[in-house]
């Protein structure tokens, strides 16, 4: 098991990051869950994650506006941001880098590839 850490998802999709949610603590990582831009922009004010899972298409605030605010973010600066998207295409990679991803992942994310970019965050 890697070392435990705090990890935000984000995904208008709630059933689906609430199940990612449950297997995370399963594994002893502290996880909160937004269901829109504004919800992490709340939940961020009181809890810093190592890690954030942001889905890009959502209907309220793209997840590459989000990351632009949340890399705007001093305390934010040690979050690793993966972009989560159907989308695979390389000008799809080269925005969510633009927009300040560290990582961009197609869905669906593998039980194996979430634990290895769960290791590879500091």
């Amino acid at each position: 098991m890697t070392q435990a850490k705090q990890i935000l998802l984000v995904d208008d999709q709630a059933d689906a990051i609430d199940a990612l949610a449950m297997l995370l603590e399963m594994d002893g990582h502290t996880v909160r869950t937004a269901y829109s831009g504004a919800d992490a922009l709340a939940v961020v004010t009181t809890f810093i994650p190592d890690l954030a899972l942001i889905d890009v298409s959502m209907p309220d605030m793209s997840g590459m506006d989000l990351a632009r605010l949340l890399r705007g973010n001093p305390a934010l600066a040690n979050t690793r941001l993966i972009a989560l998207t159907g989308h695979s295409r390389e000008s799809d990679r080269k925005a969510a880098t633009e927009a300040g991803f560290d990582t961009h992942v197609t869905k669906p994310v593998s039980a194996d590839q979430l634990t290895r970019l769960i290791a590879q965050t500091g």
